[in-house]
């Protein structure tokens, strides 16, 4: 994202991260697994909004696209205690992703609708993350309120928002619902 340039990524670093792993180090508290800052960064810097100890859904979503190393030795890694390596491989290219929400999200999602169009948005560069599906006689259907995260990748941002937007307009259930503004405030700082 834009707003996360080298900078800001370091500031994020120093003034939050860090002190909160040091806070659980000086509260002799062992912790292992993931730590997700969810921030606000305004002209005042990095405002942290809530700690998450999971991957947060959506936004883990474009994390698993663009993660080459393998996620399950870096979790293996971790759970035995094992030393983590100091750097991850990333693939450079942007990565966007549009949750597909079921009528009467969030307070009274509709469930059991058959899902349309589920193949015809295949391709290596976008990918539909199954929250709330469930599959019932050879239909996938709607089983939650957050139903699907159509995830793309592209050289920047604007072609990932494109893909995905495609992508999104190829699935059809009754009442799908969904935001028409993912990304459009990375494109206008970038």
């Amino acid at each position: 994202t834009p707003i996360l340039d080298t900078a800001m990524s370091e500031r994020v670093l120093r003034e939050v991260m860090r002190p909160a792993a040091q806070g659980l180090m000086t509260d002799r508290t062992p912790y292992c697994g993931f730590l997700y800052a969810g921030l606000m960064i305004g002209p005042a810097g990095p405002k942290v909004l809530e700690f998450n100890c999971r991957l947060g859904d959506p936004e883990t979503q474009p994390l698993m696209m663009r993660l080459r190393s393998d996620l399950y030795t870096l979790l293996l890694t971790a759970a035995r205690g094992d030393p983590l390596p100091t750097a991850l491989d990333w693939d450079s290219r942007a990565a966007l992703c549009v949750v597909l929400a079921a009528a009467g999200y969030p307070d009274h999602p509709q469930t059991g609708d058959p899902i349309c169009g589920l193949d015809e948005t295949q391709g290596d560069t976008v990918k539909i993350f199954h929250a709330g599906t469930e599959a019932r006689d050879g239909t996938v259907i709607t089983a939650g309120g957050r139903v699907l995260g159509v995830t793309a990748l592209g050289e920047n941002l604007a072609i990932a928002q494109r893909r995905t937007y495609a992508a999104v307009a190829d699935i059809r259930w009754p009442g799908l619902q969904y935001r028409h503004d993912i990304g459009h405030r990375g494109l206008r700082r970038a």
